[in-house]
């Protein structure tokens, strides 16, 4: 008879044998909690919320107000809202860690066509981004301006 320890020990000189910690057979997962936000005609129509990665749909979910998506292996996703009548939307480039919960807003529109938003690390559309590099470029000439001044 095999005890637990003995056992234990087993998986752990499988797992540093193939080059991972202890603990990396076990991988935690993600959630994407999903919004979507609609103009009031539109509010009751039916949305279909996808999750892809690498251009296969892994997750697909149909809601009216939005939907938490569980279970996702840490990695990058594209997640995308549509529904008849209104702009599809694309989030590109969602990046999911283990044990985190992701809040995703989408504002859909009225329309036909396609909206993309690129992400980048740390989760913020890349114009967030950008705007916040444009005031912090403002906000250092400034205090530039200031030192030339005083001197």
């Amino acid at each position: 008879m095999i005890s637990r320890n003995c056992c234990a020990v087993a998986c752990a000189t499988i797992a540093l044998s193939l080059g991972m910690a202890p603990a990396a057979y076990t991988q935690e997962v993600g959630r994407i909690s999903v919004s979507l936000r609609a103009p009031a005609a539109l509010e009751e129509v039916p949305k279909l919320v996808s999750v892809i990665q690498d251009g296969v749909v892994v997750r697909q979910q149909e809601t009216l107000r939005g939907r938490g998506l569980d279970g996702l292996p840490p990695g990058l996703y594209d997640v995308r809202a549509e529904g008849a009548g209104m702009i599809t939307e694309v989030k590109r480039g969602v990046h999911v860690f283990g044990g985190q919960n992701l809040e995703l807003i989408f504002a859909l529109q009225a329309g036909q066509g396609v909206h993309i938003v690129e992400y980048a690390t740390g989760g913020l559309p890349r114009e967030e981004i950008a705007a916040r590099l444009a005031r912090l470029d403002s906000a250092v000439a400034a205090l530039q301006r200031a030192v030339q001044a005083r001197n």
